[in-house]
C-alpha cells in the first residue's frame, strides 16, 4: 500500500510542480507583455524593473495557476491510471477507489492550505509592493506622468489631460481641480491652455508649467460659473511628490489585515462589506484544489485515453467554468452581502457534488 500511495502520490505531485510552473509562465508573461512593456520601451525602465514586477506577480498568478495545474496533474495521472490498466491491477489486490486516491485527496488538502495562505498573505503583499512599480519608473523621468492621450489621476486633488506634447512643449492642456483630494468628487474648476511651456524642479518634485491662450472656469455652489482667460498666465504649479501616496485597496489586505479592520467598531458599512466578501472570496478560491481533486479524479479514469491532450482540454473547461463562476459575481457588487457570498460559495459547491456524484460513480464500477 505505502508503495502505491508513493507511486500515486509522487506522480500527482511532480506533475502539479511542471503544469504549475508552465501555467505560471505563460500567465506572468501575459502581463509582463500588457503591463511592462510600456514602462520599458517607452519610458527605457532598466530590467530591474521587469524582475520586480515577474517576482511580484507571481503569487497572484499562483491563485490560479496551483488549483489549475493541480486539476490537469490528477486527469492526466489517473488518466494514465486507468489507459494502462493500473488502476484495475489496484483494484484486483483489494484497494477500493478511495484507498487509491487517498495520497491525491491528502495532496489536494495540503495544496489548499498552501493556497490559502498564498491567497491571504503572500499575493496582497506583492499586489501592493507591485503597484508602486510604475512610480519608480516614472521617477526616472516624471515626465511621464505627463503623456498625452491618457487621463492622468495621479496628482491629488486634480485630473489632467494633454492632447500633445513635443519635448518641453505641451499643447491641448486641459486640468480638473477636483474638490476630493482622491479624485473621486465633482469638478471645482477646469482649466485649458492652448500651449503650456513645461519646466521640471527636481528637488521641489513639481512641474511648473507657463500657461499661453489660457481659459479657466469655476463652478459655484449656486451652479453659477466664473469664467477668466489670458494670453498669458503666471506659471502653475503642479506637484507630483505625492504620487506615490495613494489609499490602500482591499485585495492588498492580508488576511489578519482584514480581520482587525472587521473587528473594528469603526469600520463603514460598505467597507465591512466589501472585506468580508473579499475574505470570503479568498477562502473559497483556497478550497480549489481539494474541489478539484474530488471532480479530477473520475473525470480522469473516465477519460481513458493516453494523450495529453484529453487532461489539459478537460482542465481548462472545469477551470474556465470554475474561475469564470467566481468572476460572475462583479455585476453583482451592489447586491446584498448574503447574495454575494452564496455566489462566491457556488462553484465549490457544485464542484464537490458533482465530484462526490462522479466519485461514487466510479466506486461502485
Amino acid at each position: 500500500m505505502r508503495i502505491a500511495d508513493r507511486y500515486i502520490g509522487w506522480q500527482i505531485f511532480f506533475g502539479t510542480i511542471f503544469a504549475v510552473c508552465l501555467l505560471t509562465v505563460i500567465l506572468v508573461m501575459s502581463q509582463v507583455v500588457k503591463e511592462v512593456r510600456p514602462y520599458l520601451v517607452e519610458q527605457g525602465a532598466p530590467l530591474s524593473l521587469l524582475a520586480k514586477f515577474v517576482l511580484y506577480v507571481i503569487p497572484f498568478s499562483l491563485t490560479f495557476t496551483l488549483p489549475w495545474g493541480f486539476l490537469a496533474s490528477v486527469l492526466l495521472g489517473f488518466g494514465r491510471l486507468s489507459s494502462n490498466h493500473e488502476l484495475i491491477s489496484l483494484r484486483m489486490a483489494g484497494m477500493s477507489l478511495t484507498r487509491i486516491a487517498a495520497p491525491v485527496l491528502v495532496l489536494g488538502v495540503l495544496f489548499s492550505c498552501l493556497s490559502y495562505y498564498i491567497v491571504g498573505t503572500v499575493a496582497p503583499i506583492a499586489i501592493a509592493a507591485g503597484s508602486t512599480l510604475p512610480y519608480q519608473a516614472a521617477s526616472r523621468d516624471p515626465k511621464v506622468f505627463l503623456n498625452p492621450g491618457v487621463v492622468q489621476a495621479k496628482f491629488p486633488g486634480q485630473k489632467v489631460y494633454i492632447e500633445e506634447r513635443d519635448g518641453e512643449k505641451l499643447r491641448g492642456f486641459h486640468l480638473y481641480q477636483l474638490s476630493d483630494a482622491e479624485g473621486n468628487d465633482r469638478p471645482t474648476s477646469y482649466m485649458h491652455a492652448r500651449e503650456v511651456d513645461l519646466r521640471v524642479d527636481m528637488e521641489q518634485k513639481q512641474f511648473i508649467l507657463t500657461l499661453n491662450g489660457w481659459h479657466f472656469e469655476t463652478y459655484k455652489d449656486d451652479g453659477t460659473i466664473e469664467l477668466g482667460m489670458a494670453a498669458e498666465a503666471e506659471p502653475w504649479y503642479i506637484d507630483w511628490s505625492n504620487t506615490n501616496k495613494r489609499r490602500t485597496k482591499v485585495d492588498e489586505l492580508t488576511n489578519t489585515g482584514i480581520a482587525e479592520q472587521l473587528h473594528d467598531p469603526d469600520t463603514p458599512p460598505d467597507l465591512y462589506k466589501k472585506l468580508n466578501v473579499e475574505l470570503h472570496q479568498r477562502r473559497s478560491l483556497s478550497l480549489a484544489c481539494f474541489a478539484f481533486a474530488l471532480i479530477g479524479i473520475p473525470l480522469g479514469i473516465n477519460g481513458q485515453r493516453k494523450e495529453t491532450s484529453w487532461g489539459f482540454l478537460a482542465s481548462f473547461v472545469v477551470a474556465l467554468v470554475y474561475f469564470g463562476g467566481m468572476l460572475f459575481i462583479d455585476p453583482f457588487k451592489e447586491s446584498s452581502q448574503s447574495l454575494m457570498v452564496g455566489m462566491i460559495w457556488l462553484p465549490n459547491i457544485l464542484c464537490l457534488v458533482l465530484g462526490i456524484w462522479l466519485f461514487r460513480r466510479a466506486s461502485l464500477r
